[in-house]
């Protein structure tokens, strides 16, 4: 018995010992603090205030323009919608004639030429599209596009409110295109009814963004910056493309062509 209790004082002042040996040197014992390290895309900078902006944006779309469509494609047929958006399909095409030039494309300047003429004459103010019935191949080009020509670098990654992604490179695209559209000297019910039918047109993209892709934003951006450099290129680096964000494994390959689909129609 006297040597037990002998043995237990003696283990009971050896982890005293160690206790306050480990107290002096000042280290920590067992909690590590572990440093998370935060990964810039080099196309996107301006993440933090590009994800406000779309929030915002995702707002406005939320509660005025989603509803004002969603009145826009009740009252219109579908064969009055698509008569629409025909009409400012056309009025598209003398900037894509003139960006056709700027970048020194001899044969697509002649063919949108055509387009317009012929839908102007024939289409009746291009409500209808007859050379597409000529089998005459729809361009469409603008000055972003003419600027990377040029070698003008597309800069980083941009959101702006109330128009959505762009860049550097496109801001003053987005200036020069906007003064050289003819929606632009109109009246504003007429403009109004652009915006609506470009809206609409990507009522399904949109929607598909929001419902599938784990990240919207990061899908929305991986899908403008790939969108942009396959129009630029015209399909040359189709192969190095970007690899689109996760997806929601819930949809299908025929919903993925049917997004493909519009965002030819506008991002």
């Amino acid at each position: 018995m006297i040597i037990r209790k002998l043995l237990s004082r003696f283990l009971a002042a050896s982890c005293f010992v160690l206790l306050v040996a480990c107290a002096s040197t000042g280290e920590p014992s067992a909690v590590k603090t572990v440093e998370t390290v935060e990964v810039i895309n080099p196309d996107d900078p301006h993440e933090k205030f590009n994800r406000s902006v779309y929030g915002f944006n995702k707002g406005l779309d939320t509660y005025v323009s989603s509803p004002l469509v969603t009145v826009y494609q009740f009252i219109l047929p579908d064969f009055v919608s698509s008569t629409v958006a025909n009409f400012f399909t056309n009025l598209k095409e003398p900037r894509t004639v003139i960006n056709d030039a700027l970048q020194g494309k001899g044969t697509p300047v002649g063919d949108d030429f055509e387009r317009f003429v012929i839908n102007t004459l024939l289409g009746l103010g291009g409500l209808i599209d007859v050379a597409s019935y000529a089998e005459i191949e729809y361009h469409e080009e603008d000055f972003s596009q003419t600027l990377a020509v040029w070698g003008v670098p597309r800069g980083e990654y941009l959101v702006i409110p109330a128009l959505g992604p762009s860049s550097y490179r496109g801001i003053p695209g987005k200036i020069v295109d906007a003064a050289s559209s003819p929606v632009s000297y109109l009246i504003w019910p007429i403009q109004v009814l652009d915006l609506l039918n470009a809206r609409s047109n990507a009522d399904q993209a949109l929607t598909f963004i929001d419902e599938a892709a784990v990240d919207p934003y990061l899908f929305m951006r991986a899908s403008y910056l790939q969108w942009r450099d396959y129009r630029i290129t015209e399909g040359a680096n189709a192969e190095n493309a970007i690899l689109l964000p996760e997806l929601d494994e819930s949809f299908d390959e025929e919903e993925l062509d049917l997004l493909e689909e519009d965002l030819e129609i506008e991002l």
